[in-house]
């Protein structure tokens, strides 16, 4: 009998694929680049609650004095610019959300954001996953750079520049796409809201050029670009005066390209000068070959759009350069015209990550790292400039609050607001106003005679000193000078009359480095009032610890 052989049939089952883990290394780029914005926000938190300058002067104009929006004088040019959407952003601020500097700071950078990510859009599709982060986390570090603080500091600032830049890149964004209704329409935007959109027109031009769309989509922007000029010049302006000082070609030169170089510079003109013109060398290069490929290969250029935005930041440079030139070169270095380079330097890096040479693709997250940290240290100067106004603007409020109407002036704040911010509600005109001492508020009493006397600064003296180093102490002036308490800044200052009643305040903890050089206390000694006018043979007292000092004068 033969033995029977079973055999057991296993079911086979089908191998699952694997799934493929995205690369960490493109990961890790998209995230760095989340670190510059989140700088920005620290930065837009920690400016001032109250506004600054051009905020007041044009609050003041486009409203009544009970708070309501004056429709016509929206059209009126500032400083020879639309403020069309400046003066209903402004509006909208101080009616609905308190006119405070904070939320115009953080809608500055929302409105990076938005070119942020309009930018994105535009990135080449022949880079690799890798160059695209590095390239977001190159356009992230350039946009939200410490060069462009006064942008999130002074929001007011970032108001003006950026509702006219920001949609002239969206628009470029939608050309980039052939999108030429959504573009006109965004430049139409950026064109009521600041002259930097101007140039936008011809960019639009020619990024319909460089894609080889049909002629009308060339012509288009052209012919709106010339009635938006003619338009601008409608407008009466006030009469002109000459230069302050003897120009020649190469003033109106220096500034153009120190502003487009003033990113790299720390602020040395010649060296934003070299800058300047190696941004614009690399741009007519870059452009020369795309203009090259157009006609030899029949094609249309991929990267159109990056080259509008280039062309956007040096037409941009040349109308403040011709503009702004009889100011001097120098002034080709304000930290208001930041953004505009930062922009051009942003289209550069894609032009150069897309369209250089190997040798540089290659190694595109070497080249993002170093022109981002460059470009934050740098940039480190300006922002210096810009945090060096944080710590006396609680001073505008007092005197905004005493009408030291004078004092007002001289902080670059228009007296005429005064009743609009009052109507309106608007910071320092709400309950939460204070002095910040914690007890003594304007029209309050304090006992003169149980003020403690500080003694006047001796070198190598004490911890505990302080001096009136700016007055005298009279009403609606500047009152200035440092004080120490046990080595450290005092809590608040005021100004009392002779009867003891509280009749000004203003900040403390302003930076005074030169006080560490006779005392070993702290490098924020520094404080400024201001008084209310009429105020004369006034006292200035500090509290800290819940103890009044007494303020000596110097001399």
């Amino acid at each position: 009998m033969s033995a029977e052989v079973t055999q057991q049939v296993e079911p086979v089952v089908a191998a699952r694929p694997e799934r493929r883990r995205p690369p960490i290394g493109p990961l890790l780029l998209w995230g760095a680049a989340a670190i510059p914005f989140l700088l920005a926000l620290a930065e837009a938190y920690r400016s001032p609650r109250l506004n600054f300058a051009d905020f007041w002067g044009i609050l003041a104009r486009i409203s009544t004095p009970e708070g309501a929006l004056k429709p016509a004088e929206l059209f009126v040019l500032h400083n020879d610019h639309p403020a069309v959407l400046v003066g209903l952003v402004f509006w909208v601020n101080g009616t609905f959300f308190g006119g405070t500097n904070h939320g115009l700071g953080f809608a500055s950078v929302g409105l990076v954001a938005v070119m942020f990510a309009a930018m994105v859009t535009m990135l080449p599709r022949s880079l690799t996953a890798v160059q695209r982060g590095a390239a977001a986390l190159g356009l992230s570090a350039l946009l939200f750079s410490s060069t462009a603080t006064e942008y999130f500091g002074i929001g007011m600032s970032g108001m003006h520049w950026l509702l006219g830049i920001v949609p002239a890149v969206v628009a470029l964004a939608f050309a980039h796409r052939g999108l030429t209704v959504p573009a006109v329409l965004f430049a139409v935007i950026g064109s009521m809201g600041h002259g930097a959109a101007f140039p936008v027109w011809i960019a639009l031009a020619a990024v319909a050029w460089l894609r080889r769309d049909a002629l009308w989509r060339v012509l288009l922007p052209i012919g709106l670009g010339a009635v938006t000029f003619v338009l601008w010049l409608l407008p009466a302006r006030p009469p002109g005066f000459p230069a302050p000082m003897l120009l020649g070609a190469d003033t109106y030169l220096g500034s153009g390209l120190a502003m487009l170089g003033q990113i790299w510079s720390a602020k040395d003109l010649d060296l934003a000068f070299v800058a300047g013109a190696a941004t614009v060398g690399l741009v007519v290069v870059l452009f020369a070959g795309a203009v090259r490929e157009r006609r030899v290969l029949a094609d249309r250029v991929p990267q159109a759009g990056w080259f509008g935005v280039a062309l956007l930041a040096l037409l941009v440079a040349v109308m403040i350069g011709l503009s702004r030139g009889h100011y001097g070169a120098a002034d080709g270095l304000s930290p208001r015209y930041a953004m505009v380079a930062l922009v051009g330097a942003a289209a550069v890096l894609v032009l150069l990550l897309s369209r250089g040479p190997r040798q540089l693709t290659a190694r595109a997250v070497p080249l993002v790292v170093v022109v981002g940290l460059a470009t934050f240290a740098v940039g480190n100067g300006q922002a210096m400039a810009v945090r060096e106004k944080y710590p006396t603007q609680p001073v505008l409020a007092v005197a905004m609050r005493v009408e030291a109407t004078g004092q007002m002036s001289r902080m670059m704040a228009n007296p005429a607001v005064l009743p609009v911010l009052r109507s309106m509600g608007v910071y320092p005109f709400t309950d939460d106003f204070t002095l910040g001492c914690g007890g003594p508020e304007l029209g309050s009493r304090v006992d003169l005679a149980s003020a403690k006397q500080l003694d006047l600064p001796a070198y190598g003296g004490g911890l505990t000193t302080g001096a009136v180093e700016a007055g005298p102490v009279v009403g609606d002036a500047q009152i200035s000078g440092w004080a120490v308490v046990d080595g450290r800044a005092a809590d608040c200052v005021l100004v009392v009359d002779q009867a003891g009643e509280v009749v000004g305040g203003g900040a403390v903890g302003v930076p005074r480095g030169d006080i560490m050089q006779f005392t070993r206390a702290t490098g924020r000694a520094g404080w400024v009032a201001v008084a209310k006018p009429g105020t004369q043979d006034g006292v200035v007292l500090v509290l800290a610890g819940g103890v009044l000092y007494r303020v000596p004068e110097l001399g």
